[in-house]
Formats: C-alpha cells, sequence, structure tokens
C-alpha cells in the first residue's frame, strides 16, 4: 500500500480550522472534498502515514472520490501537494491560514515593476485596512473600482473591494485585465463575486497577465463551447450566460475532460431526437456522482449497466406467475354452474311427450 506523508504548520495536540477557509474555501467546495479536507487536519496530529484506499474506506469513498479532492485543494492553494509519477500523493503540505507560515507557503508571485515590495498577500481576507487605503489612493486603482461600479450599478461592498484589490496586489493584474474581467463575467450575466473571482483564480493559473492573453484564452475556450454545441446539433442560435454557465460546471467544476463531455453528446443524440445541454447534463451529472471521469471507468459502468439489466430480466422470466386477482363487484363474484346435459335433454324429452298426451 503506497503511503503518503501529511505536514501541518500548527501543535500536533489541536485541529485548527481557519475562519478565512470557513469564509472563502469552504462555500465554493463540494461538501465530500470538505469532509476529506477536515480529515487531513485531523490526520495531520496524528504523524501516522496516509494512504488514499485508508481516507476512502474512512469517509466512506472510492479513491478517485478522494484523489479528486485532493486535487481540488492542491489548485485552490489550500493543500501543496508533491506527486508521484503515476499522479498519486507522496507529500502534503496543510497550509496554515493562522500564521506566518502562510506566507512562505504561497506561491511566489513576481515584484511590481516600481521596485515596491509589499507583502504579497495570499487571499483577499489578508489584505490590511492601511494596505486597502494605500492602493485605493492609486489612481489606476480608482479608475477600475469606478467602473466595476458602473458595471455592478451600485456601490460595491467590503468584500467585493478586498476581493478586486486582491486580483490587483495579489494576483499582480494590471487594472486593464481586471477591467477586460469585469467585463467578460458581467457582461455573460455573472455579477456575483465569487464567480468573479473563480475566473480571475483561473486565469492566474494559467498564467495570464494582459487584456490581451486574457481575449486570447476566453476566444479558445468559446471554441470549446462551440464544439459542444456543434455535436448536439445545436447550431441556430447564439450562445446565452445559462448555456456558458452549463458548460462551465462541466469542465471547470467537475473537470472533465472534453472527450468525455463529446462521449456524452454523442449518447443525448442517440437518445433523443431533439438533445439538450439539460439532456446532457443529466448524463454527465450521474458519472460525476459515481466518480466517473475517465473512458475507461465509464465503460465500467456501462458494463455494470449492462449485467444488472440482464439480470433482472433473467428474475423476471424465472420468477413464478402471481394468481391475477378476481375485480370487486357482483358480476365478477358470479359462480359458474356446472350442467348435466345428458340429464337436462331427458327432462326435455320427457316433458314434450307430457303435452303431447
Amino acid at each position: 500500500m503506497e503511503t503518503f506523508s501529511v505536514q501541518a504548520c500548527w501543535p500536533q495536540d489541536v485541529t485548527v480550522l481557519a475562519n478565512v477557509f470557513l469564509d472563502e474555501y469552504m462555500p465554493k467546495a463540494n461538501g465530500e472534498f470538505v469532509k476529506i479536507y477536515l480529515y487531513l487536519l485531523r490526520a495531520s496530529g496524528a504523524g501516522a502515514g496516509l494512504s488514499l484506499s485508508a481516507i476512502a474506506d474512512r469517509m466512506n469513498c472510492t479513491e478517485n472520490d478522494v484523489l479528486r479532492a485532493l486535487r481540488y485543494w492542491n489548485e485552490a492553494g489550500v493543500l501543496h501537494i508533491e506527486f508521484r509519477e503515476d499522479g498519486k500523493p507522496e507529500r502534503i503540505t496543510i497550509v496554515n491560514f493562522c500564521g506566518p507560515a502562510a506566507q512562505s507557503l504561497a506561491p511566489k508571485k513576481p515584484a511590481e515593476p516600481s521596485g515596491e515590495t509589499p507583502a504579497v498577500p495570499d487571499s483577499p481576507g489578508s489584505l490590511t485596512n492601511g494596505r486597502i487605503s494605500e492602493l485605493s489612493s492609486k489612481e489606476e486603482v480608482q479608475e477600475f473600482l469606478f467602473i466595476a461600479e458602473q458595471y455592478m450599478g451600485r456601490p460595491l461592498t467590503k468584500t467585493e473591494l478586498e476581493k478586486l484589490l486582491f486580483f490587483y496586489d495579489g494576483l499582480h493584474f494590471p487594472a486593464e485585465l481586471i477591467d477586460f474581467l469585469l467585463e467578460h463575467c458581467i457582461s455573460r450575466g455573472h455579477k456575483s463575486i465569487r464567480y468573479i473571482e473563480k475566473v480571475a483564480l483561473a486565469w492566474d493559473k494559467e498564467g495570464i497577465r494582459s487584456a490581451e492573453a486574457a481575449r486570447d484564452y476566453v476566444s479558445n475556450n468559446r471554441r470549446e463551447y462551440y464544439d459542444v454545441m456543434k455535436a448536439l446539433g445545436i447550431t441556430n442560435r447564439a450562445l446565452t450566460p445559462a448555456d456558458i454557465s452549463i458548460m462551465d460546471k462541466w469542465m471547470k467544476d467537475w473537470a472533465f475532460p472534453r472527450e468525455i463531455i463529446l462521449e456524452a453528446c454523442r449518447r443525448a443524440v442517440l437518445k433523443t431526437s431533439s438533445p439538450t445541454l439539460a439532456y446532457t447534463d443529466g448524463i454527465l451529472a450521474g458519472w460525476h456522482e459515481q466518480g466517473a471521469a475517465t473512458m475507461e471507468e465509464i465503460a465500467r459502468l456501462d458494463s455494470l449497466h449492462e449485467m444488472t439489466a440482464e439480470r433482472r430480466k433473467n428474475e423476471a422470466r424465472t420468477s413464478p406467475q402471481k394468481p391475477r386477482k378476481k375485480p370487486a363487484g357482483n358480476f365478477y363474484n358470479f359462480e359458474q354452474r356446472s350442467y348435466d346435459y345428458k340429464k337436462l335433454e331427458a327432462q326435455l324429452l320427457s316433458s314434450a311427450d307430457a303435452d303431447e298426451n
């Protein structure tokens, strides 16, 4: 059994859960992912090696579910994982949001061109009031904050202000890129700052640092959307925000590769004469719930489904037929009489002779 170590940055006789995790990370995460993170927190204090199978047994899920959760938290920056060549974890470090160790564990960002060396925040909540005031006094920051208010149609909330400043100061997005980020999200009907932050973090992960690079990235993504629509035979209308939201769930939240999504489209076309994104979403939701993320895993589910269907057919053929229950009512309760036809014939002949006499 391959085990891996888990390292935390706090005393081993307590389990620390930071408020920033509860406020910023937990609301956006799958409930199973949160349970696995909490289990890692607890296990890190025991000092023993862990394995995917041990966590899966403890959490009553599959090893793929555990691995998917670990990758999610690694991408979110909550965990730092060193992976083996086979894609399984070898060493996991849990980021300490409650102390200075978080700064050393956070991914390093390039220094600002001005030569200033302010502390780089690792989350919106780590901006101090002094730093917020300092950033808000810059002309280019005031400009994109004003643009944000115009897009929102109202003054910014404290949370929205902190997150926009985090994009600028923590992710090192230039003002033009933040302008395009706001335009891209809000023009598609997404005014939620959590959605905007999600897009910003995705762009940061892709190394996007200019509005031009973001436009190219969005253009490529739109081609993926249209590939899906084309696979479903939907070519007579433009994409809507609802369409993009559904496909973003498949591609980003569930992290399905392109071939899996197109396979779901193919099955939707075979099953119905008018395939829709909603129908395809049902297929992918079933695979997601059962932890299938590769063509091999989907083939295994197909095989199990066929075996189950065949077994039910066999059971139906071999099971004894239950007697039909008589319907209620006097007509159906009438008991059929049995007659002695020879005796009746003799009675009729005797009656006929008597009449002649």
